[in-house]
């Protein structure tokens, strides 16, 4: 009797696996080509991978740019230094690891190209003198969207 149940299921599975499980027509047929069909509706431009993206010539992908730095201060008759930070959450306090730039400042003032990451990087420069009485000057810079060249004027 255990035999018989054994060939049973065997004879059984064979049965359920030659015809595929399913509950289509056994008949064979192969699908014709498909046919083209010439849409008068705009093509999705969807980009799915790089090679998709389209750009100007000019154009080259990257984020940098160059900010030109001018500080003078009217005046100063005392040493003094710069930082150039990213500029803090309402009501944090600057990071000085978050510094772009640091220079003495001299009564000559400086001039420097800094390389900056993006544009949506808002900028405080703060000015600090050796002598620790007097209170840092601080000043804020922000991309200006419109102009061509970035620049960040301390006076």
């Amino acid at each position: 009797m255990k035999y018989v149940n054994c060939y049973s299921l065997v004879a059984v599975i064979s049965i359920l696996m030659g015809c595929g499980g399913g509950g289509e027509s056994n008949s064979k047929s192969v699908d014709p080509a498909p046919t083209p069909v010439i849409s008068e509706q705009p093509v999705d431009k969807t980009v799915e991978k790089t090679t998709d993206i389209v750009a100007d010539a000019e154009f080259d992908f990257s984020t940098k740019f160059y900010l030109n730095l001018d500080a003078k201060l009217v005046g100063l008759n005392q040493r003094a230094y710069l930082n150039v930070c990213l500029a803090p959450e309402e009501g944090e306090k600057v990071n000085l690891n978050s510094c772009l730039f640091r220079s003495p400042l001299s009564s000559s003032g400086l001039i420097e190209s800094i390389l900056v990451s993006h544009s949506e990087v808002k900028l405080i420069a703060q000015i600090w003198f050796y002598d620790g009485s007097t209170t840092p000057l601080q000043y804020e810079w922000q991309y200006q969207g419109g102009q061509a060249e970035q620049s960040f004027l301390i006076r």
